[in-house]
């Protein structure tokens, strides 16, 4: 539950079974390879992808009801984006079955990196992907890589909790019933979404202060590498990369 109230994405949990505690440099380097394959791949690899993802979403113990709001959000999402460009294409003139397959390939590629952003979040916690990309990137940016492990911390952590507020607003004119036209209750919902944003924005910003989370110290703690796990990770990646290269 998000401080609004309202339901936000699948929350950060430790995974149950064989990925409990995985470390999260390799989620973390694993998720930036799914980003770019998910682009290259085609229909049938996007697929395994999809299902992979949403296996690794059920194994961190997201609940049914969360894995319902999940699929209408990301389905509605694609299909937006997909009928999008099914209109730009058959307005170029691209030829029908043409112009099918590739809005359906994009629906696809969007539902699989919706799932995988989910399930990157549901395994691994904004805290420990944060440590994680601070270790990774200290090489380059050394000091000051702290600052992009705060940054995708208070990313991870607000996002979801941005669109539970807006979500919330509009499940507040719902419930009181309020006959308005959409104009109007458009305008309604921005307006009590955008007040609970400055609301959260400020609860986080005294968070951070009273975890001392902009400092570097506080990201100078990751937990030593495994090799069961940079293993699996390693294997996850060449299965991913074959799929593909072969579907």
């Amino acid at each position: 539950m998000g401080v609004t109230g309202a339901p936000s994405w699948p929350a950060a949990r430790r995974a149950r079974g064989p990925l409990g505690e995985v470390d999260g440099r390799v989620v973390l380097l694993l998720a930036l390879l799914f980003g770019v394959l998910v682009w290259r791949a085609g229909a049938a690899a996007n697929a395994l992808y999809a299902a992979g993802f949403a296996a690794a979403l059920a194994a961190s113990g997201a609940t049914a009801r969360e894995a319902r709001r999940l699929a209408r959000w990301a389905g509605g999402f694609a299909l937006l984006w997909g009928g999008v460009k099914l209109a730009l294409d058959l307005a170029g003139g691209v030829p029908p079955p043409a112009a099918l397959a590739t809005a359906g390939l994009l629906c696809l590629r969007l539902a699989a990196l919706l799932l995988l952003g989910a399930a990157v979040s549901a395994l691994v916690t904004p805290r420990a992907l944060g440590l994680a990309l601070a270790t990774l990137t200290r090489p380059v940016l050394r000091d000051r890589a702290w600052t992009a492990s705060l940054a995708l911390l208070l990313m991870v952590h607000f996002v979801p909790r941005a669109l539970a507020a807006f979500e919330a607003a509009r499940a507040a004119l719902r419930a009181r019933r309020v006959r308005l036209s959409r104009t109007r209750t458009l305008a309604l919902v921005v307006e009590a979404g955008t007040r609970n944003l400055a609301r959260m924005t400020w609860d986080q910003t005294l968070a951070v202060a009273a975890r001392r989370l902009d400092s570097p110290e506080a990201w100078a703690g990751a937990p030593p590498p495994r090799a069961r796990d940079w293993c699996a990770g390693a294997a996850v990646a060449v299965l991913a990369a074959a799929a593909a290269a072969l579907l």
